[in-house]
């Protein structure tokens, strides 16, 4: 019997034992720190991850009272008293002696009644404070960074404000600053050069999304097997070749903001119904994605190609066109609005002149030339004339002579060129039929006002010309 029972003991010691190791391999091991006080606030045990998380050793402060480590400066402040003082769990953050930001949860154990035990259970947030950090430094960067695009855009929108003077562009910008505060998708047409994505920064810049990215796709320029992804984005490993993280599309980047699809006419049938899908349901997938992105964007299109005759050829399609045609604008050519020419021809001589750091001018017969020449190009041919001038010429006085040969063709490029009479120079001619045109003008009607709508012309032109051929009104 006695035998049996020493036996039994020995189980129980061993069972014991086995117990008091796991415990002791589970306290040790623990990847959060473990500081235990008893009821008395004097340190009992510390474990091995507290010890390299605070920068101590057991033997320090073993034995110790919490009230002592405080003073020697182990800690900013101590969890175990407030355990002590409210008899209930406490969590705080601690500063320990070598720097770190601990975070602790202590935990009063009784027995009687009486608290013989805190056990606080703490972690390093140090690195997650560098990180939250990091985080509201990028946050501050993205800010600086959207305010600087902001800016940016809006100094655009300043150097390449809209300048006309004729009445058509000025009911068109009418329009514009009415429908701006709308997100209806607008259709702007037109002959190559006439300002098409000029008139669209405006829309946007005027409207309540002009913080946000104005984001052009031209769709002339991307190749057809790219359009997908470049326009939709695409997941990491979607196709050979592919950026590991995968790409955001460009109507992804311009959530929140305005899409401007430039030379719509030229996309393939293939492509658009992809398009048509995206403006009808505000979201995209991703190439070798299944998620759908919502994405919050105003559509403004634009082309110089005749998409209702495209339409009808069945090179464009027709529900693509009801969804892009809700608020068509045509913008006319320069030809068609001659009283623009003199303030753009003067707009663009300030605007190189401070570029260039030069005081250039041009002089009457020049600007006559200009004036008279029917722009093919539109405002963009016109905008790269008086670069050209500014850079080529030798003077402060731009003439005659420094304009390309085109300009001393009679016709200006406009149905063959007509002989030259003998003995007549270019610039007789022209002066010849300047103020024939004017004597006409000035005989239907009494104001220079209404001379200028004849001709084409703004007042002040026609009051330089008057001026220049030694003519009076009356």
């Amino acid at each position: 019997m006695k035998g049996k029972n020493t036996e039994e003991l020995r189980s129980t010691i061993a069972f014991y034992k086995q117990m008091e190791e796991e415990y002791r391999a589970i306290f040790e091991y623990s990847y959060d720190g473990i500081f235990i006080s008893d009821g008395n606030g004097k340190v009992v045990r510390i474990n091995k991850a507290c010890e390299n998380m605070e920068g101590i050793v057991s033997d320090e402060v073993v034995g110790k009272s919490v009230e002592q480590l405080l003073e020697e400066g182990y800690y900013t402040n101590s969890v175990t008293l407030e355990v002590l003082e409210k008899k209930i769990p406490v969590t705080q953050l601690q500063r320990a002696k070598n720097g770190r930001r601990i975070m602790c949860t202590g935990v009063p154990v009784f027995k009687d009644g009486k608290i013989i035990r805190v056990v606080i259970n703490s972690r390093d947030i140090s690195e997650l404070s560098l990180l939250e950090k990091e985080l509201q430094m990028t946050k501050k960067q993205s800010e600086k960074l959207r305010t600087q695009v902001a800016l940016l855009e809006k100094e655009i929108g300043q150097s390449d404000r809209l300048v006309y003077k004729s009445s058509r562009m000025r009911e068109i910008v009418n329009t514009i600053n009415h429908v701006a505060r709308f997100d209806s998708t607008v259709l702007l047409t037109g002959e190559s050069g006439v300002g098409k994505e000029l008139l669209a920064r405006s829309i946007h810049t005027m409207s309540s999304r002009s913080t946000a990215p104005f984001i052009k796709v031209d769709c002339g320029s991307i190749p057809p097997s790219l359009f997908e992804s470049e326009l939709f984005g695409y997941e990491k490993g979607a196709f050979t070749g592919a950026e590991k993280n995968g790409k955001m599309g460009l109507i992804e980047l311009a959530d929140k903001g305005t899409l401007f699809v430039d030379e719509v006419g030229e996309l393939p049938l293939e492509l658009q119904v992809k398009l048509l899908r995206f403006i009808q349901d505000k979201e995209v997938v991703k190439v070798g994605g299944k998620k759908p992105v919502s994405i919050d964007a105003r559509i403004i299109a634009a082309t110089n190609r005749d998409l209702v005759s495209m339409v009808k050829e069945g090179s464009f399609r027709n529900d693509l066109f009801y969804r892009l045609n809700v608020i068509p604008m045509n913008i006319p050519p320069l030809r068609d609005r001659k009283e623009d020419i003199f303030s753009l021809i003067h707009y663009f001589l300030e605007r190189f002149n401070k570029r260039f750091g030069t005081k250039k001018e041009l002089d009457p017969e020049c600007l006559d030339a200009l004036e008279a020449y029917p722009w093919p190009g539109n405002v963009r041919e016109l905008e790269n004339m008086i670069e050209r001038l500014i850079v080529l010429s030798t003077g402060n006085k731009i003439g005659i002579s420094d304009l390309p040969r085109i300009f001393h063709d009679t016709n200006n490029g406009q149905g063959g060129s007509a002989p030259l009479p003998q003995g007549d120079s270019y610039h007789s001619i022209i002066n010849q039929v300047e103020r024939k045109l004017l004597i006409e003008a000035m005989a239907k009607t009494s104001t220079m006002t209404g001379m200028g709508k004849i001709l084409g012309l703004d007042k002040s032109s026609v009051s330089r010309k008057m001026k220049k051929h030694g003519l009076r009104m009356g």
